[in-house]
């Protein structure tokens, strides 16, 4: 019996790779008494030096057995790998149940929503061009697990039998069965692949505008009205019926010369505040934890997005994350909206 609060899986990848194309590749398999609790993901996109630019990722994902984790769609500027070059907040993917013993504390069910890998499961990794990549580009992802091998050893590290994994949000509480902790059932806490309702899952994804900005007027990230191009860069909801919810922790942004402010907003509210997205040598509040230009990111050397003061709660309501123009058209795909937190499937 052993507990790694650290192991390191790396993928190596070389063009070509057409745009759209996927690029798969596993990292480990379990074995039969041993699990896994993938806590961060970094990205080492390839680079054309000539231009002086990171060439794009369309995203980065993480599979189990096959399976996509859906709410993880990382390209190629958000989880950097840490390096003396660019220090800064690494992006973490929730507070592992592994690192109790480190902790000192089970963590809450909005922090713990680390990747679960059961026992007998292969760990993978997924990758979709979005540049048409050539024989000299490479790319590596990097991930980063707790690892525990025996089932008293989980038990003991965890520092209980059983989770209980109830979500409250405002004042409402959706509940389920504790989940036993176990080799058996270490996917089905938050985090994992077969959790039943309601679930917690890391939330990691981006958005461009699919279309021109309407002058002086705020944008939402809408798939249903084609603003943006793939459901998953959706940012803004119809939550009412209470079937998800969605917590902002942080929040990137890749400016366009025209962007002007971004808000958190929520339909019927009075007050949101606005927060500027000015391109450099602007004020751009929400600093990406890097930029397609290299030459940009030798400036701001920062390795993590901008965390909010407050997560921001998307619940039983009409909104979502919006920008606007500063009286100029923003050209489709002009602006670039990283986000960061947690999604809850409660219904």
């Amino acid at each position: 019996m052993s507990w790694d609060p650290v192991v390191v899986f790396r993928a190596k990848g070389t063009g070509p790779l057409s745009s759209g194309a996927e690029w798969k590749a596993n990292l480990y398999t379990t074995a039969p008494d041993e699990v896994l609790e993938v806590f961060r993901i970094e990205v080492r996109p390839p680079v054309d030096t000539t231009n002086n630019v990171v060439k794009k990722l369309k995203y980065v994902t993480l599979m189990v057995d096959g399976d996509e984790f859906s709410t993880i769609r990382i390209n190629s500027v958000m989880a950097p790998h840490e390096s003396p070059t660019y220090p800064g907040v690494a992006i973490d993917l929730g507070v592992p149940y592994l690192w109790r013993p480190i902790t000192g504390k089970i963590p809450a069910f909005w922090e713990a929503t680390c990747p679960k890998i059961a026992r007998g499961k292969t760990l993978g990794v997924k990758v979709v061009a979005e540049d048409s990549l050539t024989s000299s580009d490479t790319w590596e992802v990097i991930v980063k697990a707790a690892r525990v091998v025996g089932a008293s050893k989980l038990v003991e590290v965890v520092g209980a039998p059983t989770i209980d994994t109830y979500i409250m949000l405002d004042a409402d509480v959706y509940t389920k069965k504790p989940v036993p902790v176990s080799l058996e059932t270490w996917d089905e806490l938050p985090g994992g692949l077969k959790q039943e309702k309601p679930q917690i899952f890391p939330w990691i994804t981006y958005a461009r505008n699919a279309k021109v900005t309407t002058p002086n007027q705020w944008y939402d990230f809408d798939y249903t009205t084609g603003g943006v191009s793939d459901s998953w860069m959706n940012l803004y909801w119809n939550l009412v019926d209470k079937s998800e919810a969605y917590l902002v922790k942080a929040i990137g942004v890749e400016p366009n010369a025209n962007s002007k402010s971004l808000r958190l907003f929520v339909s019927g509210r009075a007050t949101l505040p606005e927060y500027p997205i000015e391109p450099l040598p602007g004020i751009n509040y929400f600093y990406p934890a890097l930029y397609y230009d290299i030459t940009v990111n030798n400036n701001v050397k920062k390795a993590g997005p901008v965390f909010l003061a407050k997560p921001f709660l998307f619940h039983g309501v009409k909104g979502g994350i919006e920008v606007i123009d500063n009286g100029t058209s923003i050209p489709a795909d002009g602006v670039e909206v990283h986000v960061y937190g947690v999604k809850f499937v409660l219904r």
